[in-house]
């Protein structure tokens, strides 16, 4: 019986030992080297070191012992890593908003409302913005995926009635040069960003100028109480990324986590937040959205691409919507 209880204590050592080292490997790469080819040098480094301790070093609990010591001394670096402000910024990421609230006045600053050619050519455009929070009537969940069923985008978009609808969006802030990476974004490699912007901005964005995206629109049912509190919380959280930087992370940091960690009162944890592709049925289920089709033909008909792409520049969101189940 000893023996067995020593072999799975050895074994489960080692396989975190894997864990870290696999971890640690990434770490060299993208934060001590930038991508780089002297990350590359890092990594190779690390891996001769950690082989040659298993090799030559025995029992085998002492190189797993050497690899986890070493593993938080790192982190003490790591984590000493700040976000900021100060980088080279896509120009379409590089305005944050702020959100002005007084009484019933509403003021955005710096809205976006970007006029697109392609996804790289392109002019940015930012703008002031004013609604009033009495005319707050409604809000739609916008619906992006690019390519596999398990991750989506959540856009919340608030309808202010005659004084028109805002876009949230959490989203990496791309510096120049960077695209999304999945496995980079679970380093200290991109910050988070808050977009506040026009909706054509944010559907045509994805509907007409991107490749592969599929977006659906759903109205989100919930009480009007509910929906100012979410508002708030979407405020506050564009005023304090402005004031005070934030690491994105593929995982703990990202469009959906960030929606989980700003709310004010406490929401059930799920896979969903992190595995978010079951998003929109999650909401169905939770009987958030539009309850008199069943989920899949719900889904079917509230894909918005084909009637973005046609809808005119006046009147752009009252037409998107006119099609849709939930709205009619």
């Amino acid at each position: 019986m000893l023996i067995i209880v020593q072999t799975l204590l050895m074994s489960l050592m080692f396989m975190v030992s894997l864990l870290l080292v696999a971890w640690m490997a990434g770490a060299l790469y993208y934060d001590v080297g930038h991508g780089s080819a002297i990350g590359w040098l890092l990594v190779l480094a690390w891996l001769a070191w950690v082989m040659g301790l298993w090799i030559f070093w025995q029992p085998g609990w002492k190189p797993c012992a050497a690899i986890g010591m070493l593993f938080l001394l790192f982190l003490l670096w790591w984590f000493g890593q700040k976000p900021s402000h100060a980088r080279n910024w896509s120009p379409n990421h590089a305005v944050l908003s702020r959100v002005v609230t007084q009484d019933d006045d509403i003021r955005i600053d710096n809205l976006r409302n970007t006029e697109y050619r392609t996804l790289e050519d392109y002019t940015p455009r930012y703008e002031t913005r004013a609604c009033h929070l009495s005319k707050l009537c409604g809000a739609d969940v916008l619906i992006s995926f690019w390519g596999s069923p398990w991750m989506c985008h959540p856009i919340l978009i608030f309808d202010f009635g005659a004084d028109g609808r805002i876009c949230f969006s959490i989203e990496v802030r791309y510096r120049v040069g960077q695209q999304y990476n999945i496995v980079s974004s679970l380093y200290r490699q991109q910050e988070l960003t808050y977009i506040v912007c026009d909706e054509r901005d944010a559907i045509l964005k994805r509907t007409r100028y991107s490749q592969g995206q599929d977006c659906y629109l759903y109205r989100f049912q919930t009480e009007l109480d509910e929906i100012r509190q979410l508002f708030h919380e979407y405020a506050d959280g564009v005023n304090r990324l402005a004031e005070e930087p934030r690491w994105y992370n593929g995982l703990t940091a990202n469009c959906t986590t960030t929606i989980y960690n700003q709310r004010q009162h406490p929401m059930a944890w799920n896979w969903n937040l992190m595995f978010n592709g079951k998003l929109d049925e999650s909401l169905y289920r939770h009987q958030r959205l539009e309850q008199r089709l069943p989920f899949a033909e719900l889904k079917r008909q509230s894909r918005v691409n084909d009637i973005a792409n046609r809808a005119p520049v006046d009147g752009f969101g009252d037409y998107v919507r006119h099609e849709l189940p939930g709205y009619r």
